[in-house]
């Protein structure tokens, strides 16, 4: 349980940065990942750990070339590329959501952490109308530390679907506040606030108003 909890904060960090790996290092330990058009898809390890029968909307792809003992420290990843997903395995929309957000592949759900063409986040985070509330979570590991007002929730979701998507803007100085937006159907998606910059780990910079709501929450938890 505490190695699962680590991997996730360790995931939850390493999006919006490149999978490509340092020349430096000859041994490639992969995040486990696909990128199929013009996007990067990271294996979601919670819902994974459930061992459901998710369901698919049709075929989308498929993986082209499994990096995983074949690629060296200078490959750039393009479509068709996994990680640990064998050439051949096929690709699958998953029922309910855009497969610019998520998507299955060997039984394994596989949610969006990098797009090369998105302008806004909700181009690809198919989150509207299918929120069933945003948790504040500790970073140690995760747990619940308390949930947004309902006001709050319908803001913080209108404003973070139209944030432009400029992962350019990184900036992870300050204090980080790990953040779970439930969904309806009982899945969750995860990202972390910076408060010193407001910059979102979607991959773009929180509004005035975000912000605020962030400042609130926050204080309301005594983080």
């Amino acid at each position: 349980m505490r190695k699962r909890i680590l991997l996730l904060l360790v995931l939850l960090l390493l999006t919006a940065c490149s999978f490509n790996p340092s020349p430096q290092h000859t041994v490639i330990d992969w995040v486990d990942f696909v990128k199929w058009n013009d996007a990067t898809y990271g294996a979601n390890y919670e819902m994974n750990e459930l061992k459901k029968d998710w369901e698919t909307a049709g075929e989308v792809g498929e993986v082209k070339y499994m990096l995983d003992g074949q690629a060296g420290t200078n490959h750039q990843t393009k479509n068709g590329d996994a990680a640990y997903l064998q050439k051949g395995t096929k690709l699958y929309a998953m029922k309910g959501y855009d497969p610019a957000f998520r998507i299955i592949a060997d039984g394994k759900v596989y949610e969006v952490t990098e797009s090369d063409k998105a302008e806004t986040v909700g181009d690809f985070l198919d989150i509207k109308g299918k929120v069933q509330r945003v948790i504040l979570q500790s970073e140690q590991d995760l747990s619940f530390i308390g949930e947004f007002t309902d006001e709050h929730v319908e803001k913080l979701i209108e404003e973070l679907l139209v944030m432009p998507y400029e992962p350019e803007r990184r900036a992870t100085e300050g204090k980080r506040v790990f953040f779970g937006i439930e969904l309806v159907d009982g899945t969750m998606t995860r990202s972390v606030y910076w408060s010193e910059t407001g910059y979102i780990n979607y991959g773009g910079v929180a509004s005035q108003e975000v912000k605020d709501i962030f400042e609130v929450e926050m204080q309301e938890y005594v983080f």
